[in-house]
């Protein structure tokens, strides 16, 4: 199997996982829910799956250069070094659509790469390349559904209450 058909089965797969568990939440949780953060310094639903959209968002104008613009107008918030989850991302419906475009974006750049641009560096003097930034999309993305995930059985089983 090439290293491509890896990448791209691989994305194929978290793909449809993002968005089983997208369905999941949109079927069982409210906007507080979404928004819920059980202290301050922990992220809600809402902001780690704004964070996976505006994360490919930024890799693919910022890093990769295959958007002439992201697909976001304004700041990629979520992606701001230090920033903290103010509860402004609790509507799935937005967020979904944001998904909605970078997602199939990401998708159709993994399929136009050629193996030799998995060597290629992120920028001239960076030792990480191409294929450390797939890499480190597909953990990121298995990083924040995990979260998601462990937040939803907190709010769910009454561990804790949101409010």
């Amino acid at each position: 199997m090439s290293a491509m058909r890896h990448w791209l089965e691989y994305w194929d797969y978290l793909d449809r996982t993002f968005w089983g568990i997208f369905q999941w939440f949109s079927r069982d949780l409210t906007s507080e829910q979404v928004r819920w953060q059980p202290i301050r310094q922990v992220a809600s639903i809402g902001w780690n799956l704004q964070h996976l959209g505006e994360m490919l968002d930024h890799y693919l104008h910022h890093v990769f250069h295959a958007t002439t613009r992201p697909y976001r107008e304004g700041p990629l918030v979520t992606m701001q070094r230090h920033a903290l989850d103010d509860g402004r991302f609790g509507d799935l419906s937005a967020i979904g659509q944001y998904h909605r475009q970078v997602r199939p974006a990401y998708r159709q750049f993994l399929e136009k790469l050629q193996e030799s641009d998995l060597d290629r560096a992120l920028a001239p003097g960076n030792p990480r390349t191409w294929a450390w930034a797939i890499g480190h999309i597909a953990e990121h993305e298995s990083y924040h559904l995990g979260k998601c995930t462990l937040l939803r059985s907190l709010i769910k089983h009454g561990s804790v209450s949101p409010g």
